[in-house]
């Protein structure tokens, strides 16, 4: 429904000096154009701190695949503000490093030719390559987890290089259970998609102690260095990743997730007692936490459970949401933050929204990734996302790295193509892009919802003191908009739309009254 004259108003941070404002170009008595959209931006009120890590993404194979090699694609995604990468401790990934038959024999042809492993590669050849603590055939003892020499680290020190090489800081996903800390060490695959659901990379430990140990001696060794090797910048570790499905946390084994608490207990309290002791700088500023769940409503639950029972240290709760509706992916996050508001001893939690995108059928829509359906998602989850209190994103994936339409997911296409959400990207970067930006949240929409949510609000304020609005249009009729600042109407300086997914952003002069067409993305740059 079209709703003439609403009126948006906008607490710009009160720390900042009136003559920072940007310039107005009305007059307090003349009548203001009309416009559908009114922002009226109020500086009385705080703003709030907005990250750049909402603009992350997620993809585990960057090391596998030589993305830091792939002609463009770093500039490309340099240019989308790609400020944190989601990366993997295990190397676990989707149809990649598959077998061509199951344990039992059964034939697998699901996967481009490029996934298949070498013939004659076996479950324990591929164990050795993932595994990050060595197995040596015998028992694992509390010497073995202070052993330099049982810690295999050239994976995830190689995935840290290539995400240092686009810029990004790594968050890492300790998401693999070694063979020689896993509750069987007997591989029995079960899934053509997922290698790694095997009955060993996907169980409970079977001592959490020395689960928890050997986790301490990987972030140990990574942060702080060890064999020759210099530490890498790190600082978020999520322990573990959808222990709500088979393919990662066997439900055989643990089919009420007992184990996985348990493991969760153990090996957070044994990271923050490394953290507390240690007199390495770069464990200080560590932070740790529990997810990769599936669903809002497992970090819902877990954040519950530890509330009222042990409460653990737990810096951040991560969770997924994959779904074409926008709405309903802000819905989960605003749950998750009802929760943390809720919670006596995790209210300064960060939210993580660490997988994110179009419901998985649209993962080979060679159309859907072709139109502006993708861009019009990521707009408005991030916009109102912000609003409801995330803190950080990771959308999946950036790059397709199969030739064959396995996935479409990508900002960009296998030929280094941008894709119409790249576009997206381009404008939020605008928005967010820089540390220090601030959010300046909405009086009578605080959730940034435009009729319904079929428009999306975010007002930020960069360090410089400039003001961007970015509007999400996603109904099937053009809007006018107004920024309204200090009482008047502002002219401004720059108007940057994306409406047609075949071209790349239109950058226009502003203009008192901007027009935001149907099915686009505005940033009103003040």
């Amino acid at each position: 429904m079209r709703v003439p004259g609403l009126l948006l108003a906008l607490a710009l941070g009160c720390d900042r000096p009136p003559e920072a404002l940007p310039a107005d170009a009305g007059t307090a008595d003349a009548p203001p154009p009309h416009a559908d959209w009114v922002v009226a931006i109020d500086p009385s009120g705080p703003a709030f701190a907005l990250s750049p890590a909402l603009l992350g993404h997620y993809d585990l194979s960057g090391a596998l695949f030589h993305y830091d090699q792939v002609p463009g694609l770093v500039a490309a995604m340099q240019s989308v503000g790609f400020a944190e990468w989601r990366v993997g401790l295990g190397r676990w990934e989707l149809v990649t490093q598959m077998f061509r038959t199951l344990s039992d024999g059964t034939a697998c042809d699901y996967a481009a030719p490029e996934a298949f492993l070498a013939p004659g590669t076996t479950d324990l050849d591929l164990l050795r390559a993932r595994d990050w603590f060595i197995d040596d055939g015998l028992p694992v003892d509390p010497v073995a987890t202070g052993n330099d020499a049982r810690y295999a680290l050239g994976y995830v020190r190689s995935v840290l290089d290539v995400a240092a090489t686009f810029g990004a800081q790594p968050f890492v996903s300790i998401d693999e259970m070694p063979r020689a800390l896993a509750l069987s060490r007997t591989p029995d695959r079960v899934d053509c998609r997922w290698s790694f659901r095997n009955t060993v990379s996907n169980l409970p430990p079977a001592d959490p102690n020395l689960f928890g140990a050997a986790v301490v001696g990987v972030v140990q060794r990574v942060v702080e260095g060890s064999g020759g090797e210099p530490g890498r910048p790190v600082t978020h570790w999520e322990l573990w990743n959808e222990p709500e499905q088979p393919e990662f946390w066997d439900p055989a084994f643990d089919p009420t997730l007992d184990r996985y608490r348990a493991m969760a207990l153990t090996t957070l309290n044994l990271l923050a007692a490394y953290r507390r002791d240690s007199i390495s700088p770069a464990a200080k500023s560590l932070r740790f936490g529990l997810g990769g769940f599936a669903q809002a409503a497992t970090a819902v639950s877990m954040m519950q459970f530890f509330d009222a029972g042990p409460h653990p240290p737990i810096d951040f709760f991560s969770f997924h949401s994959y779904a074409d509706d926008p709405l309903v992916t802000v819905d989960a996050i605003a749950r998750v933050a009802a929760a943390r508001a809720a919670s006596a001893h995790y209210r300064n939690a960060e939210l993580v929204l660490s997988e994110w995108g179009p419901d998985f059928p649209r993962g080979t829509d060679v159309v859907y990734a072709a139109s502006m359906e993708p861009a019009l998602l990521a707009g408005t989850v991030i916009a109102l996302g912000a609003a409801a209190g995330l803190d950080r994103a990771h959308h999946t994936f950036f790059w397709d790295f199969y030739p064959a339409p396995l996935k479409t997911r990508g900002l960009v296409d296998h030929d280094g193509q941008p894709r119409p959400i790249h576009r997206a990207y381009e404008l939020l970067a605008g928005a967010i892009g820089m540390r220090g930006t601030a959010r300046l949240p909405v009086a009578g929409a605080a959730d940034g919802r435009l009729e319904g949510g079929m428009g999306a609000l975010l007002a930020t304020r960069a360090v410089n003191g400039a003001v961007q609005v970015l509007l999400v249009n996603r109904g099937p009729a053009a809007r006018s908009a107004r920024i309204d600042l200090r009482g008047r109407v502002a002219s401004p300086r720059r108007v940057r739309t994306f409406d047609d997914p075949t071209q790349p952003v239109r950058v226009a002069a502003g203009s008192e009254v901007v027009t935001v067409p149907p099915r686009a993305l505005v940033l009103i740059e003040l």
